[in-house]
């Protein structure tokens, strides 16, 4: 509800890939996520406001900055700002790039001997990206086992769905991401015990990703897996008839 409610207050979008993304970010900043250490680059950027309520929810950003988010002269915005907190060191949501800059945080740990994961969140659209396969080549190749790439699969892009952008859905992502000699896993957005154990689980010398089913626009009547949920601007009606 404070998602729904943040997305009306600032009149943004984008709430529809926010919501079935919320679930993910919830359940890994409840104990999986060491701040001391690991690192989260956000490449799905868009849903920032779900990222926003999670850190404000764990205490890492101050709720009150959620009452101006989006507003002149604030640092949240739209958008992941750079260095929105120590563990999330850049400013993303040019999709396509997230998957690249873990590579290089993974790459730089292994060369400092340094614990710690890096922890990538993408959309399951964003793998239409030719520097997504590219670090995935990196990546493997550079046997980098201290990547958790977490893809939300909610079967929508910006102009449709992604099985007909793009001819497969979940299922023809995992057989090509595992094509490569990635461990590949699959769980439901909604059951958080499987959710928390792929995210936490990983194999040595195996680049982990983590494929999640969930639901985009999940609790908005005739908006819920719908292109329209991904545009839609939240209003009052809305939150009252959520499902949350």
């Amino acid at each position: 509800m404070r998602l729904l409610k943040l997305h009306k207050d600032t009149g943004g979008i984008h709430a529809g890939g926010s919501i079935s993304v919320l679930p993910v970010l919830y359940v890994l900043f409840s104990g999986l996520f060491d701040s001391r250490k690991d690192f989260l680059v956000y490449s799905k950027g868009h849903t920032v406001f779900a990222l926003y309520c999670v850190l404000a929810l764990r205490g890492f950003i101050d709720e009150a900055e959620l009452e101006h988010c989006c507003a002149d002269g604030v640092k949240l915005g739209a958008h992941p700002p750079k260095g929105l907190v120590p563990f999330s060191p850049f400013a993303t949501g040019s999709l396509g790039h997230g998957f690249s800059l873990s590579a290089g945080l993974a790459l730089g740990k292994k060369l400092k001997h340094q614990d710690g994961r890096i922890f990538c969140v993408c959309g399951d659209g964003e793998f239409q990206e030719g520097s997504c396969w590219e670090a995935l080549i990196f990546s493997v190749s550079k046997t980098l086992d201290n990547i958790t790439l977490i893809i939300d699969c909610n079967g929508w892009q910006g102009f449709g769905s992604v099985n007909d952008v793009a001819g497969y859905g979940i299922e023809g992502l995992k057989e090509r991401l595992s094509s490569f000699g990635a461990e590949v896993s699959l769980c439901d957005v909604h059951d958080f015990d499987e959710l928390a154990a792929c995210l936490g689980g990983h194999t040595e010398g195996k680049l982990s990703v983590v494929l999640v089913h969930s639901i985009k626009g999940e609790g908005l009547g005739d908006y819920q897996d719908t292109l329209d949920s991904h545009y839609i601007r939240i209003d009052d009606r809305m939150i009252q008839e959520a499902w949350c």
